[in-house]
């Protein structure tokens, strides 16, 4: 179980991060304002925001059904075998003689609720008055697997980088916090 476990997750793996880099990401993500004083606010686009979840949503979620089934096509494009889902019998034995000895035993994959993908930001100080926002999207998916004498559900996070950003701040009006003195 630990195996399939482990073969599992790399192929979900696989799935979000090649979702997620297909997925059309524009720069209209950041909306940006200035007040008078020129200190930047920093918000985002909830529509394209929204945009950017349910695609990436669509596409692992189509992607892992077809994977279940075993589609051809879809294996090909990222670079799967249809062996992924064979487990050697012999890796039972935990021995590096027998790994590959035996029948092979087939793994299922089935996707069980919907995919949840959530945003998360992360803001840090960058250089002198300078902020980095970094976004990342925090997909998470329910995958049952099912070996022929067991089955096993198992939740698979997977934290993928979307965006980063560098916003630029004032300067500040102070010479090294020091007064002038004027000598007498």
């Amino acid at each position: 179980m630990e195996y399939a476990e482990s073969e599992m997750e790399r192929v979900v793996t696989t799935v979000i991060n090649k979702s997620v880099s297909e997925c059309s990401i524009s720069d209209n993500l950041f909306l940006m304002k200035k007040d008078y004083d020129n200190t930047v606010i920093v918000d985002y686009d909830p529509v394209v925001l929204n945009k950017i979840i349910g695609e990436i949503s669509n596409r692992v979620s189509n992607d892992l059904k077809l994977i279940g089934k075993k589609d051809f096509d879809t294996l090909k494009k990222y670079d799967l075998d249809i062996s992924t889902f064979y487990i050697p019998s012999g890796i039972i034995f935990h021995s590096i003689f027998l790994n590959n000895l035996g029948p092979k035993i087939p793994i299922f994959m089935e996707p069980i609720s919907s995919i949840n993908p959530n945003i998360e930001t992360k803001v840090t100080e960058y250089g002198i008055n300078n902020s980095l926002i970094e976004v990342n999207i925090k997909v998470v998916v329910n995958i049952k697997m099912i070996l022929p004498t067991s089955s096993k559900n198992n939740k698979i996070m997977v934290i993928v980088p979307l965006t980063v950003k560098i916003i630029q701040g004032n300067i500040p009006e102070y010479y090294f916090g020091s007064l002038n003195k004027k000598n007498n």
